[in-house]
C-alpha cells in the first residue's frame, strides 16, 4: 500500500472479502485465530490509526473481531488492546489454564519492559491461577509454576524485597516437584530454583542452599540444548554460584570451575549480546581473585583484558567497578616481568 490511501486498501469490498475468508476458516483452528486477528487489526487501522484526524475507531466492532484471539491466544495482543477487547466484548473470565498462562505471559512481558512491579505481580498471580486450574498431569503445569518463580525473581531484582526470594524458592520447589522425569520445562525449572536458592544463601548463609543451587544449575545446563539462546545465561549463573562457594569455603577447585564455566558462557554468548560486558566482568573478577591467590601473570592479563570489555557496559555501577579493577590490574602488570614466548590475547573473540 506504499503511496496509497488507507481508504483505498481497507474499503468495504475488502472488508467483505475478509469476512468471507474468516467464514471459510474452521472456527477454533490456528488459522482462524490468525485470520480474525488480522481482521481486527485491519479494522483498528482503517478506523483510526492510518487516518490522521479521523474519529476514534469503532471499538465494539474491533472487539468483536478480536474476541476469538482473546480467548485462545491472548499473549498475541498488546496489553491495552487486550483489556479493550475484554471489557467491550464483555467476555467471560478466563478459565482454561492455557488462557490464564497466555494472559500472564503478556502481562509479565509488559511489566518487565516498563519496569512495572504491579504488572509483574499480577502476572505471577495469573501463573499461579493457571497452575491451580491445571490438572496434576497437565504437561505445562510445571512451566506455569516456574514462570511464577521467575516472576518473583524479577520482583526481587526490581525491589530488593527479601520476601520475594522466599516466594521464589517456594514456587520453584513446587515447579520442580511437578516435573515428570523428562519434562519439557526441566532446564528452566532447575535454573530458576537454583538462582532462588543461591540468593537465599546470600541472605541466610546456609551452605546447603548453595550446594543444592549448584547442583540444580548444573542440571539445568545438562538439559539445555547446545544451541539454546539461554545456554550462556545458565552457564553464567552456575559460574557465579561456584565463585560464591569459593568465597565462602576457599576451595580452589570451586574457583577453577567458576572460571572454566564463565569462560564457556562467554564463548556461548558471542560478541553482540548486551549481556557480554557483564559476563566478562564476572570472568575478569574471578581471574583477578585467582591472581591474588597464585600470583600467576596469566590470570592477571586475562583479568585486565576482560575488564576492558566490562567498562563498556551501559550499567554505570558495573562500569565504575570494572574501571577500578582495570586500573589495579594495569598497576600490577607494570610490576611483573613480561612472560616471553606467550601468545597475546587470552580471549577468543568471535
Amino acid at each position: 500500500m506504499a503511496g496509497g490511501k488507507a481508504e483505498a486498501v481497507f474499503d468495504r469490498e475488502a472488508n467483505a472479502l475478509a469476512d468471507w475468508l474468516a467464514a471459510q476458516t474452521p472456527a477454533g483452528s490456528a488459522e482462524f485465530v490468525d485470520v480474525v486477528q488480522l481482521l481486527g487489526l485491519i479494522h483498528l487501522c482503517r478506523n483510526g490509526i492510518l487516518r490522521p484526524g479521523a474519529e476514534l475507531p469503532v471499538l465494539p466492532e474491533t472487539a468483536r473481531l478480536l474476541a476469538p484471539v482473546h480467548r485462545s491466544a491472548p499473549q498475541t495482543l498488546p496489553i491495552p488492546l487486550l483489556l479493550t477487547v475484554e471489557l467491550i466484548a464483555e467476555l467471560p473470565p478466563y478459565r482454561k489454564p492455557e488462557q490464564l498462562a497466555g494472559k500472564a505471559l503478556n502481562l509479565m512481558n509488559h511489566g518487565v519492559a516498563e519496569n512495572d512491579v504491579p504488572s509483574v505481580a499480577g502476572a505471577i498471580n495469573l501463573f499461579l491461577d493457571a497452575a491451580a486450574a491445571a490438572s496434576s498431569d497437565h504437561p505445562d503445569r510445571a512451566g506455569m509454576l516456574t514462570n511464577a518463580c521467575s516472576g518473583w525473581l524479577t520482583v526481587y531484582e526490581m525491589t530488593g524485597d527479601p520476601s520475594a526470594v522466599d516466594h521464589a524458592v517456594r514456587t520453584g520447589e513446587e515447579s520442580f516437584a511437578a516435573l515428570p522425569p523428562q519434562g519439557a520445562h526441566r532446564a528452566e525449572s532447575a535454573n530458576n530454583l537454583g538462582i532462588a536458592l543461591r540468593l537465599r544463601f546470600d541472605r541466610g548463609g546456609d551452605a546447603t542452599d548453595l550446594d543444592r543451587a549448584i547442583e540444580l544449575l548444573g542440571e539445568g545446563i545438562a538439559y539445555t540444548p547446545p544451541d539454546h539462546v539461554d545456554l550462556a545465561v545458565r552457564q553464567n549463573n552456575l559460574g557465579i554460584a561456584l565463585g560464591t562457594r569459593f568465597n565462602h569455603s576457599g576451595r580452589r577447585q570451586d574457583l577453577d570451575l567458576a572460571i572454566a564455566t564463565l569462560r564457556q558462557a562467554g564463548d556461548a554468548l558471542g560478541p553482540h549480546r548486551r549481556e557480554r560486558p557483564g559476563f566478562l566482568g564476572d570472568l575478569a573478577y574471578f581471574h583477578w581473585v585467582r591472581f591474588q591467590r597464585t600470583g600467576d601473570r596469566t590470570d592477571l592479563e586475562a583479568a585486565a583484558e576482560f575488564f576492558e570489555v566490562a567498562v563498556t557496559s551501559h550499567d554505570e555501577g558495573l562500569q565504575q567497578r570494572a574501571y577500578a579493577y582495570l586500573q589495579a590490574a594495569r598497576e600490577e602488570l607494570a610490576k611483573l616481568p613480561q612472560q616471553h614466548g606467550r601468545r597475546k590475547g587470552v580471549w577468543k573473540r568471535r
